[in-house]
């Protein structure tokens, strides 16, 4: 007997599916065992024929059950793959952005693969993968059983991970937590708050006492997603703190990531009459912008302002000082964490150590 909710927002077709799933691959279902047939399914379950022949078949495809002609619908054995297809998911509303992060992720992630994974990387269109409006072909070959295992790379909605879950397909969120009481998903991010520590401590030796923070998103706009960026403007704020030199409340602006979301509340700063003497970004896209209007205003960086970054995906020769986030090292970890799974292991997450890089946007405050 299955538990079946009809009050529940995921349909009933797929509640079949998911719990059917889970006793074969729990053994509560063996190998060879016969199901009844549809008719006697659908009145045990008290739901339709169609809706139980619709779930019986993506098992089928799934290869999970195998239907014989006169004889009845048989479990077979759950399948074991020479190959393994992994997926690595972005959202391609970032594409151009984070393009060159990709990269430098993919990279690490091919280094870290034997000639059993097959590796996949696939844009999503609307950042979702099982899309509300019609199946992507992602989403198609998960629930066919053709990929089997994903590393996210940005983060997709909440309700994503839970339906990877319910599929028992291994998944593994890079630089995002998805908070889950039983810990069913593993996470890889580097040590932000030794990062924060680093820069605060750096901009103080240098005696600056007034520092603008443009950041990522706000904290806590999705309670069940920890993301590096909210974790960095919680920590700036009481390294800052601690050291003596807090940041004022109108001195921190919170972004999108693109830098005309936030080039008009910089200028402020950087014109007025006490403005900040050095600006933490935690982007380097947006720093470089940053230091471009900085000069327009007459401003001398680093003699006038000190700037820095968190994140340096720059191309070797940048003056920008930043914290080098190594996402080879990350990827690799992701991959770690995954074949782990696949094995039937738990991984135990550990942040990615973080580096300083001191180069040529930062200097002694020259005047408070």
């Amino acid at each position: 007997m299955l538990d079946l909710d009809r009050n529940r927002t995921v349909p009933v077709y797929r509640q079949i599916e998911d719990q059917l799933r889970e006793k074969i691959l729990q053994g509560e279902l063996p190998a060879g065992a016969c199901l009844p047939n549809g008719q006697e399914l659908s009145k045990r379950f008290g739901v339709a024929y169609r809706t139980v022949i619709r779930s019986l078949n993506t098992l089928k495809k799934q290869g999970l059950l195998k239907g014989v002609p006169s004889r009845g619908t048989y479990v077979q054995e759950v399948p074991s793959r020479r190959v393994q297809n992994i997926a690595i998911t972005f959202d391609r509303g970032y594409q151009q952005a984070i393009l060159r992060d990709v990269e430098r992720f993919q990279r690490g992630v091919m280094s870290a693969c034997d000639e059993r994974i097959h590796l996949q990387l696939f844009p999503l269109m609307e950042g979702t993968i099982f899309s509300a409006n019609e199946p992507t072909l992602l989403s198609r070959l998960i629930e066919d059983w053709h990929i089997h295992g994903v590393i996210t790379y940005s983060a997709p909605p909440a309700e994503d991970i839970d339906r990877l879950v319910q599929l028992k397909v291994p998944v593994v969120t890079s630089r995002d937590i998805y908070l889950d009481p039983e810990d069913r998903v593993p996470w890889v991010m580097e040590d932000v708050a030794d990062g924060a520590t680093q820069l605060v401590r750096f901009i103080t030796a240098l005696g600056h006492r007034r520092t603008g923070l443009v950041m990522g998103p706000r904290p806590g706009v999705d309670p069940r997603v920890v993301r590096p960026s909210g974790l960095l403007a919680e920590r700036l704020l009481v390294e800052l703190a601690t050291a003596g030199t807090p940041c004022r409340e109108d001195r921190i602006v919170y972004s999108d990531f693109r830098w005309p979301t936030v080039q008009e509340r910089v200028r402020e700063w950087l014109t007025s009459d006490d403005r900040p003497t050095a600006l933490i970004f935690t982007d380097d896209q947006m720093a470089l912008e940053g230091i471009k209007l900085a000069q327009s205003l007459g401003l001398s960086v680093p003699r006038d302002l000190s700037v820095l970054a968190y994140g340096d995906f720059l191309p070797a020769g940048s003056t920008l000082t930043a914290i080098h986030l190594p996402m080879e090292a990350i990827a690799q970890r992701a991959v770690k964490y995954l074949s782990q799974m696949m094995n039937g292991q738990k991984p135990r997450p550990e942040a990615v150590g973080v580096e300083l890089k001191i180069r040529q946007t930062c200097a002694q405050a020259c005047h408070e």
